[in-house]
């Protein structure tokens, strides 16, 4: 079967669940002896080699250490972690750590939470299976880390708080700073029922307080709040009844349906403990863990993250391939289409073109004929010519000069005319009208600006200029013309028309 599974340790035995879409169900429970090492081989056996397995450890004796490091990166802070959980937790692989932020003053030291399952004897026969096993081990986390995604919602206010619940292990109490893991303690009780012990809750839960208070982990000036997952009203009735030889200590006991709601979690029924919560949560919520299992154990999870990776990189490069194929084949349409389009168009030409030759009279014709048609295709062709080239050459030879405002361009051909034989080209003029610095204090620069424009168009090739309007300035020194401003018009302006052969195309 394909699918994800979460196996559950205690040292009792080991409970897997299977995740599916419809929630989380119990599938087996193997007892810690050796007749349950074999049928768990042969569930793991069973089990498809997509498999993912979660394992959950929650057993006693786990060890947390809280330490303030120089802050830094890469392989340096790699070295600087594994050598302090080396000279921590060197006799056990099963150990991991958390950042729990820089400080705020000194020189900003990580506070960093060093943490291991210091029972690894307890472990190694069930996680030496998986590992052996088709099916991929994905993480391996901690009760106590888990147990957060569920405190945290319960007491959102509480910056420094104690949550205690019950799971088939024990009763397990952890102490949470800043919404962070800072203790956990697991107590396996010798009474058949813990859940209706509430001596052995109480117990327990001063016996952490007490412990934690002499460790200065907790405050002496104000109390604190004992969050305790329930069952029943009988349970929480009975933890509020209970004394407290520690005034600093305040019980809030919260019913398991409660706690479902504020979590948005199916409710676990007649369940006495919190794992059916804790499995849901892990399953549903997926929170980011600390992770304790060793590394040669996650290299089947690294490889399918690596399958997985190169298959997302196949399929991308088969939709890239995909697209450049499909871009490939519109262009080629688009070509296609443009070259029947050119076809049909050479076509209707060659038709027109055989049904002129075909209105076309015989050579030779009269002189006058042949004149007066090179006329009439001298003056279409002058027609549909355009004054790009024009506007071409006045951009060229006004280039050398700046700081000139052209206000005005007017084009217009000429018709050829029959006599004189010299001007029988057709002609094109272009009226160009300049905007010249206005006010008695530039006459000069207008001047100046003036000639220079006047230099420039000089140097058209085969240009006549004419010179319609300049400023007062100029006409002492430039013997041509200076017409008269137009009725309004008070800024000082120069006109000029120039006249350029037309080139037959």
């Amino acid at each position: 079967m394909r699918g994800t599974y979460i196996l559950h340790l205690t040292p009792a035995c080991l409970t897997a669940f299977s995740v599916g879409r419809h929630g989380v169900a119990a599938e087996h429970a193997f007892p810690h002896s050796a007749e349950g090492h074999r049928d768990f081989e042969t569930f793991l056996s069973g089990l498809d080699g997509a498999a993912r397995i979660s394992l959950l450890v929650d057993v006693p004796d786990e060890a947390h250490h809280i330490e303030s490091l120089p802050f830094v990166r890469g392989r340096d802070r790699r070295a600087m972690l594994s050598r302090r959980q080396d000279h921590l937790f060197g006799d056990t692989p099963f150990r991991s750590h958390l950042s729990l932020g820089r400080e705020s003053d000194g020189r900003r030291d990580e506070r960093i939470l060093f943490a291991a399952l210091t029972r690894p004897a307890a472990i190694r026969p069930w996680l030496q299976r998986i590992v052996a096993s088709p099916c991929v081990l994905a993480e391996m986390t901690s009760t106590s880390f888990l147990s957060q995604a569920l405190a945290i919602p319960l007491q959102p206010a509480s910056r420094l708080f104690l949550f205690a619940h019950l799971t088939p292990a024990g009763l397990r109490v952890s102490c949470f700073e800043n919404k962070h893991l800072r203790f956990s303690r697991l107590t396996v009780s010798s009474a058949p029922g813990p859940d209706s012990d509430t001596t052995f809750l109480v117990d327990e839960i001063r016996r952490s307080y007490d412990y934690l208070l002499s460790q200065r982990a907790l405050p002496h000036d104000r109390p604190t709040v004992a969050c305790i997952l329930v069952a029943d009203d009988a349970a929480r009735d009975a933890l509020q009844a209970a004394q407290f030889a520690s005034p600093g200590l305040t019980l809030q006991p919260v019913l398991m349906a409660e706690a479902s709601a504020a979590l948005r979690l199916t409710p676990p029924g007649a369940d006495a403990n919190s794992l059916p919560l804790l499995i849901q949560t892990f399953a549903t919520r997926r929170p980011r863990l600390p992770q304790f299992a060793p590394t040669d154990a996650l290299a089947g999870q690294r490889l399918q993250r690596q399958g997985r990776i190169a298959g997302a990189l196949a399929a991308a490069i088969f939709l890239i391939c995909l697209g450049s194929a499909g871009l490939t084949l519109l262009e080629a349409r688009g070509k296609r289409s443009l070259a029947e389009n050119s076809l049909r168009q050479a076509a209707v030409l060659e038709a027109r073109l055989v049904d002129v030759i075909g209105h076309t009279p015989a050579l030779p014709q009269p002189l006058e004929n042949l004149r007066t048609t090179l006329d009439m295709l001298q003056a279409l062709a002058a027609s549909s010519m355009g004054p790009e080239p024009a506007l071409h050459r006045l951009a060229a030879a006004l280039a050398p000069v700046s700081g000139f405002n052209l206000q005005e361009i007017e084009w217009s051909i000429a018709a050829p005319v029959a006599e004189p034989p010299a001007m029988r080209a057709a002609t094109q003029t272009l009226r160009v009208r300049f905007d010249l610095p206005s006010g008695t204090d530039r006459a000069r620069e207008r001047a100046h600006q003036a000639r220079s424009i006047l230099a420039a168009l000089d140097t058209l090739a085969g240009a006549q200029i004419q010179i319609l309007r300049q400023p007062a300035e100029t006409s002492g020194s430039e013997p041509l013309r200076v017409a008269a401003s137009l009725p309004g018009d008070t800024s000082p302006q120069l006109e000029v028309r120039v006249q350029l052969p037309l080139n037959p195309p």
